[in-house]
């Protein structure tokens, strides 16, 4: 049987490696429409268009931190745990 300790390191290791390829995924897409404000003989709006973008890219990376600091207590306060027994 998998002790609590060792289900709560695994929990916390998965929510982990979630945000940080959601991270990953938020800084390529932000590198990407990043990339397209230097295209020569852009209209100034669509360059605005795609610096709002790459912005709002690097942006989401922040709740996704704190639904992470949230996540980590209901990890420890083994919400889960009492989930599971009904």
């Amino acid at each position: 049987m998998i002790s609590k300790e060792s289900q709560k390191r695994r929990r916390r290791r998965q929510a982990v490696t979630a945000v940080v390829l959601f991270a990953l995924i938020q800084l390529a897409c932000a590198a990407f429409f990043a990339a397209l404000c230097f295209i020569p003989d852009l209209p100034g709006w669509a360059a605005g268009l795609f610096a709002a973008l790459a912005g709002g890219c690097g942006v989401l990376v922040i709740p996704a931190l704190v639904v992470l600091k949230e996540r980590f207590v209901e990890i420890e306060g083994g919400e889960f745990d009492a989930a599971a027994e009904y």
